[in-house]
């Protein structure tokens, strides 16, 4: 099978978007060595991607911008030229030729509120071109049946997720930003993901100053770059991040967030929604409790290995704090019932079912 798969995120975008999208592609590579890969990335990144991807992948190089008129427009004509069997892309769809879509998530759909007016107007672009998709793939069930339900019914079929292999295999090192607590000592909760409005910040922050076990001999460390529509944040806030209650640290690298996760005493995940939420899976690689929203997705994908709280009750998050079990020994990775290469084994027996 000759395969073409969106690259336009290789080198640099939204983290999460260029983690699914390089573990696809050496999954994809590592599973199936007989079919023949192109990845289409972004001219300027293209030496990047040669110097990453395996000789046998071959890396052609794209003009067009933002990510999703590169993927309507150019792609396919890259496709034909290359006689790809089928192109696999994030989110938008190409104008024509056999394709499929993995799309994140309908969220800009059912919560346009979290959503800014530009964001609004340019994902709106992904249920237009999904219409003419051959297969459309997602993350979990629960985000399938939202986009099937949106979508008059279509199939979606959910492939799955995994903790990404550089923080899988990162050495872990404690953040500069972060001069206690003690390496040791894991006397510290942790909330990691894009600081915006969904995330549901400001109540995790009040949840975890109620609970009592964020203070400044064990803090609640922040982990996360903003995006999207922001979140506002209570004056209480700000006096805690004074103190040393709360602390924010940003963007950090894998090694020192496999430091984090190693080293927390609770992941707090208290979202409004999400399509999957790989910082649960991730927490739970590492073998750290989390809290997380009381909502199906969740369920899905941690089962009874996790505590669950409405992400609107704010005593009701604290008590989960107060009340949650310690850390226990990490978990092997296949215990958590995800792996990149079972991704990809379902989306090419999907496209080969139909192919053939």
């Amino acid at each position: 099978m000759r395969v073409l798969f969106d690259g336009f995120w290789w080198a640099r975008g939204p983290a999460s978007n260029r983690q699914v999208l390089r573990e696809f592609i050496w999954a994809w590579e590592r599973e199936f060595p007989q079919d023949e890969l192109t990845v289409a990335v972004r001219r300027a990144s293209a030496d990047i991607a040669r110097s990453e991807l395996p000789d046998r992948v071959t890396v052609v190089g794209t003009r067009l911008k933002p990510h999703g008129i590169s993927t309507i427009v150019e792609l396919p004509f890259i496709a034909r030229r290359m006689h790809a069997d089928v192109t696999i892309t994030h989110n938008f769809t190409p104008a024509f030729g056999a394709c499929a879509v993995f799309i994140h998530d309908y969220m800009f759909l059912t919560s346009p509120e979290w959503f800014t007016l530009k964001e609004r107007a340019y994902f709106s672009l992904m249920p237009l071109t999904a219409r003419r998709a051959t297969w459309v793939f997602t993350s979990s069930q629960t985000e399938a049946d939202r986009i099937s339900r949106l979508s008059r019914g279509r199939t979606v079929v959910p492939v799955g997720l995994a903790v990404g292999r550089g923080l899988a295999d990162a050495v872990p090192r404690k953040p500069a930003g972060l001069e206690a607590p003690d390496a040791t000592g894991g006397a510290f909760l942790l909330c990691v993901g894009r600081l915006n409005a969904r995330k549901n910040l400001a109540t995790t922050i009040e949840a975890a100053l109620a609970s009592g076990r964020a203070t400044e001999d064990s803090p609640l460390v922040i982990v996360g770059e903003p995006q999207g529509r922001s979140a506002d944040l209570p004056a209480a806030v700000a006096k805690a991040v004074d103190r040393g209650i709360v602390r924010f640290l940003g963007f950090i690298d894998d090694d020192e967030l496999a430091w984090l996760y190693e080293n927390t005493s609770l992941l707090l995940f208290l979202t409004r929604d999400e399509g999957f939420g790989l910082p649960v899976l991730e927490a739970r690689h590492f073998g750290a409790p989390v809290v997380v929203s009381d909502i199906r997705v969740f369920h899905e994908i941690l089962g009874a290995k996790a505590r669950f709280a409405d992400p609107d009750d704010v005593s009701a998050i604290a008590d989960a704090i107060r009340t949650a079990p310690t850390r226990e020994s990490t978990p092997s990775p296949g215990d958590l019932g995800y792996s990149w290469e079972a991704s990809v084994r379902s989306m090419r027996e999907a496209i080969s079912r139909q192919h053939s």
